[in-house]
């Protein structure tokens, strides 16, 4: 490992009053990028859950499975993509290349207005996962290299959550242009939503060229400040996030580290599936076309509801993380269970209410990837661990969209059980990850018990351990978050 790029351990003290003054600047810089980009994120991923309800299957000539393959690919192009743009992101300036990424996804976006047919779909849907690839990791790392533990969960949540604000936001102004786009005849409603977002998305872009970084690399702070955000995270005892030699002991770290099978089990979960056939189970239940978007509205706003109470919830009582992690999945669980089990002829209204009950179920997902930043050090350890964690993300997903069979529709019962029944595995997981970190937790203060560390001592060792790259399995006075 090159020493010569790790930084000398910070032993400077910040005021309390000028620690909440940066805090505040960091925040009103950094949160709205971050906001808005992964809220254009999940616009454009679900752009084609919107265009097929307005005409983009006939318009495309798609049958059989290609609908499902058009997400899939996605999910292959983004699999394909996330260990070489995991490597991009420890390798240069994270804000330039993550703005630079959504440029790219944002002229991909456009591109899928002028296709016409299922392959022309493919290549761009594929290629558009590859982009969208870095932004969730490169996030993560973000977070990491500005704020403090207690600080991560409630603002990861805060821009994870706008995947929910977008889409109700987004959600209104597709219904605007494609009854627009329907009323006057002109250019297929489905293209206009394409050519709306990807422009919105590239214009963010560029914005975000001159604004997103880590402390290193903003112009909005001084010399002085940019000192004082690395002094506030040391602390962390997990690094700064910024650019690391590769180290491979790092990587041979992963292979034995429960945690990463925990992070693997958790993220082939193939929840993402509802949001791409999810317009087609509300036309299923009796809606038309426009009324999905509409009457999928109270969904959204209930899981922003949930998004901001489980935000609240673990910043006042940090050990209610694990506990809100199982609670969220039972809705979705008993809910798809129950639309499985129900007679065809039950009433749309039912099958409504029950569809609803899964509007918690991003936030478990989204949860156990703010662990990330949390409870792993080691720069190399964590781009590992994080990209692996996503390629087993779009691995679930694949089979999820591949589950809900042409031969299905309109109902799709069997997709809809297999899900449902995936929460329920989720359920056990999370048990038993937030008892493997109580045990080793608890195994490490009874080391430093019994080697007489004091706890000063021992924050002054988690310091020094996280400024020279040391992981959480070499620094014992590192302690789990759970």
């Amino acid at each position: 490992m090159d020493n010569e790029k790790l930084p000398a351990v910070v032993t400077c003290v910040l005021d309390l009053e000028d620690d909440k003054r940066l805090l505040s600047r960091i925040d009103c810089y950094l949160m709205p990028l971050l906001c808005i980009t992964y809220g254009l994120q999940y616009s454009d991923k679900t752009s084609l859950a919107s265009g097929v309800v307005f005409g983009l299957r006939a318009d495309a000539h798609l049958v059989g499975q290609q609908y499902a393959w058009l997400s899939t690919l996605f999910y292959l192009g983004y699999m394909l993509a996330e260990l070489p743009m995991s490597f991009a992101l420890q390798k240069f300036p994270l804000g330039r290349f993550l703005s630079i990424t959504c440029i790219g996804w944002g002229c991909l976006v456009m591109c899928l207005a002028a296709c016409n047919n299922f392959t022309q779909l493919a290549v761009v849907r594929f290629l558009l996962g590859a982009f969208e690839s870095a932004i969730t990791p490169g996030f993560l790392m973000l977070v990491a290299s500005w704020y403090k533990r207690s600080e991560m969960t409630s603002r990861s949540l805060c821009w994870m959550v706008m995947t929910t604000v977008f889409s109700s936001f987004f959600g209104l102004a597709i219904y605007a242009l494609a009854k627009h786009a329907q009323d006057s005849g002109g250019l297929a409603a489905w293209r206009v939503i394409n050519l709306f977002l990807g422009a919105c998305t590239i214009l963010h872009g560029f914005v975000l060229l001159f604004l997103l970084g880590t402390p290193d690399e903003v112009r909005w702070l001084s010399e002085e400040q940019k000192q004082a955000a690395r002094t506030r995270i040391a602390s962390n005892g997990n690094g700064d996030g910024g650019q690391r030699a590769w180290n491979w002991n790092q990587v041979q770290e992963c292979l034995v580290d429960p945690q990463i099978w925990l992070f693997l089990i958790i993220a082939t979960i193939p929840s993402g599936s509802l949001a791409t056939f999810g317009p087609l189970v509300y036309v299923s239940f009796g809606f038309t076309n426009l009324e999905t978007i509409l009457y999928a509205l109270p969904n959204s706003a209930m899981n922003l509801v949930w998004f901001l109470l489980v935000a609240l919830a673990i910043q006042k009582f940090p050990a209610t993380r694990f506990p809100l992690m199982t609670f969220g999945v039972l809705p979705p669980f008993i809910g798809l269970l129950s639309i499985g089990l129900l007679p065809e002829s039950t009433d749309k209204w039912v099958k409504w209410g029950l569809y609803n009950m899964t509007s918690t179920f991003t936030v478990p997902t989204f949860l156990a990837w703010t662990l990330i930043p949390l409870n792993i050090a080691g720069r190399t350890k964590k781009t590992v661990i994080s990209s692996s964690t996503f390629v087993s993300y779009c691995v679930g997903q694949m089979i999820g969209t591949q589950v809900f069979r042409a031969a299905d529709a309109p109902r799709y019962i069997k997709g809809l059980t297999v899900i449902s029944v995936v929460f329920g595995v989720q359920i056990v997981v999370t048990i038993v990850w937030k008892a493997y970190y109580n045990l080793e937790n608890v195994r490490r203060d009874k080391a430093q018990i019994a080697a007489s560390i004091s706890d000063a001592e021992n924050d002054k060792i988690n310091r020094d351990a996280g400024a020279t790259d040391k992981t959480d399995l070499e620094n014992r006075s590192f302690r789990y978050i759970c």
